[in-house]
């Protein structure tokens, strides 16, 4: 609707029908004529529903988007379901599901959230991440996201395709680019370039993008306060001069903060796995250690401490781990009692634990 004021007035009809809906396309159309941006068309009452009828439905709705709602066991829900269609289970869910300011992308974003949520390493989430990106932004023809750890060392931990990581990879190399600038701790929101056949900003990486045929570029700086350990960027190229001036910036910002928590969160699970996996390490590197030294002082009538000084200065000499040599002699004592024959005790040295 379009009133004197100028201002545009979008809209959503709720039609509730009831009994036989046979005949009623002439009726609809006259309720629709202020043309909604969407129609919800709610079905729990209907007595009566065929493929026919659902068919009247979205020609009554013309150009307005045709949204469905039926009770759970509701006459109209099977020949829905049938026709492959969403269903609401009532109009207030399917009004809510038009609040979703994501529009149509809406669904996605939320399926996404949960595939995040669920992924069980760091490289699966960020997979998922630029996967969504190619599926939502289809101006890209490539996308990969690039961290940049404290080290100062970068790294592209997933992309669409392994183009992608070369374009990346010579980002590195050079000191120059869209995801190295973009990927920088205090970078701007986008860093991006229309055309890389005049990018001034970047002399060295630019041409040599240009040549392979790739001419707009788009980074989104990874920005989050809960990222501590490292920044990053997710990176879209295309084969198109300003191929990307199109692309939604507020999708992009959405989605590089889904790899920016995500990554976070899962990172920090990575670290509690990692530090565990470590902890039973140094307890599994005892144990062999105690059995070591057991076997030791039992066969040579020493001490605890005397038997792991034996144990140390062995290993050093035979330049084998401790934990090695530990468990190797826990395993085969029998025959290894040869090595430890020649190592003589020196008491008077530092125990080294």
């Amino acid at each position: 609707m379009e009133p004197e004021t100028g201002v545009t007035i979008e809209h959503s009809a709720v039609v509730r029908l009831s009994g036989d809906p046979t005949g009623a396309g002439a009726e609809l159309a006259g309720v629709l004529a202020a043309a909604p941006r969407s129609v919800i068309f709610e079905l729990s009452g209907l007595t009566a529903f065929s493929a026919e009828d659902l068919t009247m439905l979205r020609e009554s709705a013309g150009a307005a988007r045709a949204v469905f709602a039926c009770r759970p066991g509701g006459v109209a829900r099977r020949v829905l379901a049938d026709a492959g269609l969403p269903v609401a289970d009532s109009a207030v869910a399917a009004l809510a599901g038009e609040d979703d300011p994501l529009g149509p992308c809406g669904s996605e974003f939320r399926s996404l959230t949960e595939l995040l949520l669920a992924a069980p390493t760091v490289g699966a989430v960020l997979q998922l991440v630029v996967d969504a990106t190619a599926s939502l932004v289809p101006e890209a023809d490539l996308v990969s996201i690039t961290l940049l750890a404290p080290d100062g060392r970068f790294h592209t931990a997933a992309y669409t395709d392994p183009a992608a990581a070369d374009l990346d990879r010579l980002q590195y190399e050079l000191g120059e680019g869209p995801c190295h600038d973009a990927a920088q701790p205090d970078s701007a929101e986008f860093v991006e370039c229309a055309d890389l056949r005049a990018a001034p900003m970047w002399p060295d990486w630019a041409p040599a993008a240009a040549g392979d045929g790739w001419r707009s570029v788009l980074a989104t700086a990874l920005a989050d306060e809960a990222l501590t350990r490292f920044s990053g960027a997710l990176n879209l190229y295309s084969r198109s001069p300003g191929g990307l001036a199109g692309a939604d910036r507020d999708i992009l910002l959405l989605l590089a903060s889904h790899a920016a928590l995500a990554v976070a969160g899962t990172d920090a699970l990575t670290r509690d796995e990692l530090h565990q996996a470590q902890l039973r390490t140094a307890l599994d590197s005892r144990d062999v250690i105690g059995q070591a030294k057991g076997i030791i002082m039992a066969r040579r009538g020493l001490d605890a401490d005397e038997a792991f000084d034996l144990l140390r200065r062995t290993s050093q000499e035979l330049n084998v781990k401790l934990v090695h040599l530990a468990g190797t002699l826990a395993e085969r004592h029998g025959e290894l009692d040869g090595e430890l024959d020649g190592a003589e005790l020196a008491p008077d040295e530092p125990d080294p634990v």
